[in-house]
């Protein structure tokens, strides 16, 4: 090989693992990682525990949220390093003095999640977090406590605030119950843990009912139960289309209701989710309610209180995919049976 060769080949050598290293750095740089902080000088004098395990029973287990990331506002997955149930264990002994005996704590994770939206100084930042606590005793384990919180932070540049406040939230619950006597003599087995949500929808109408009842339900919490705030009633144009829902107050007067402030309609057992961009069918499937309808793809889960607010959809059964912005996808949505929050399933295309 000559000289010239020689340089080359040389040249081509460097260019290939400058382009390596310049994609495993933007990979990396893709990932914001989460660190669980707290205090190690505030001690807890007594434990009952000295280990913790974590099962994560979300759907989607690879990472906690999407974040932005930098001036630019890019994407990054939230990951744990190390692991978070690690971290937990070293957590768990540093901020424990003297434990009482050793057995074991048991976090199940059912929502644990960061997301932004926006950019600049209109960035708002949501940190969720669902989670029960459990004392394991030989096979069979015991409820201690459970929390289901929620946190929103706004601002030029909210992710580490958003990081903190959600490690503040975790330390707090899992510091609390560290000397906490079981809350109920019910055992439950493992099984029985990771079909928690089962359990609780045998509790509620809404899955358990054969028929569901026709009316105007305001949340989820009538929806769940089943006690509609109001009878079916709605006005229509002369095509026979649904131009707005009302009811009749005390005073015999008609009042309008706006599309944002119905949670759903349940007509003729046909339950209609309403949400920004029309009402969608609910369906269900393996004991579990969803709906198709478009959603802002940057966002990681879309909460509710009544509905998520008037918008293109005004009374019909969806919209068509030319009447939304680029950003907003169709997506299957599942909703949550104890908060009826929605959940992003995965895109459709159909």
């Amino acid at each position: 090989m000559n000289f010239t060769n020689y340089l080359h080949t040389l040249k081509y050598h460097l260019l290939f693992t400058i382009l390596m290293i310049g994609l495993q750095a933007a990979a990396q740089d893709r990932d914001k990682e989460f660190k669980l902080q707290y205090d190690s000088n505030d001690v807890v004098l007594e434990s009952n525990f000295r280990k913790i395990y974590v099962l994560d029973s979300r759907n989607d287990t690879t990472h906690y949220g999407i974040i932005q990331k930098g001036f630019l506002g890019k994407s990054a997955k939230v990951i744990a390093n190390p692991a978070l149930e690690e971290q937990l264990q070293r957590y768990l002994e540093t901020i424990t003095q003297t434990s009482q005996n050793s057995d074991t704590l048991l976090l199940q994770i059912r929502r644990l999640s960061f997301s932004e939206i926006g950019g600049g100084i209109k960035e708002k930042g949501f940190f969720n977090f669902r989670a029960n606590l459990y004392q394991k005793k030989g096979n069979y384990y015991f409820p201690i406590n459970h929390i289901d919180s929620s946190f929103q932070v706004s601002g030029l540049d909210v992710s580490n605030k958003l990081l903190k406040k959600g490690s503040y939230i975790i330390d707090s619950f899992i510091r609390t119950n560290l000397a906490a006597q079981i809350s109920s003599p019910e055992s439950l087995s493992i099984h029985d843990i990771k079909n928690i949500d089962y359990k609780e929808k045998e509790q509620l109408p809404l899955y358990s009912a054969e028929h569901l009842v026709d009316g105007i339900y305001l949340d989820y919490e009538s929806l769940k139960f089943q006690k509609p705030n109001h009878h079916l009633a709605d006005k229509r144009d002369s095509k026979g289309r649904i131009k707005y829902y009302y009811y009749t107050n005390d005073k015999g007067k008609i009042v309008k209701l706006k599309d944002s402030q119905i949670y759903a309609i349940v007509d003729n057992d046909e339950t209609y989710i309403s949400t920004n961009y029309g009402y969608y069918p609910l369906v269900m499937q393996n004991d579990e309610y969803y709906f198709y309808g478009l959603v802002d793809e940057n966002s990681t889960n879309i909460f509710v209180s009544a509905s998520i607010g008037s918008g293109f959809g005004g009374g019909m059964v969806g919209i068509g995919m030319g009447s939304a912005p680029n950003h907003v996808k169709k997506y299957k949505i599942k909703i949550d049976h104890l908060d009826g929050n929605f959940e992003k399933i995965h895109p459709v295309t159909d």
